[in-house]
């Protein structure tokens, strides 16, 4: 299964909100910027300090960056699920 640009979209904003770069509804979160490079992949950059000035909270960012792709893969029937 191929994802539109809908599905990048929410998989985006998942990843965006369960990191900490920025929750939702936190008007002084993390500036960032996604690309999607290639047909399966995205790539996230974003900035370390809040646009209000003080550190994000990362904390196992990556972790729950990855919990959120597989979810995503679950909710979304893709890794080869009917």
């Amino acid at each position: 299964m191929e994802l539109n640009d809908d599905d990048w979209f929410e998989l985006t904003r998942e990843v965006v909100d369960v990191t900490g770069i920025e929750p939702d509804g936190d008007p002084a979160a993390c500036r960032w910027a996604a690309l999607r490079n290639t047909a399966d992949g995205l790539d996230i950059v974003a900035t370390v300090i809040r646009a209000d000035g003080r550190w994000a909270r990362l904390h196992n960012d990556a972790l729950s960056a990855r919990s959120a792709c597989t979810r995503f893969a679950y909710d979304h029937r893709l890794n080869g699920r009917p």
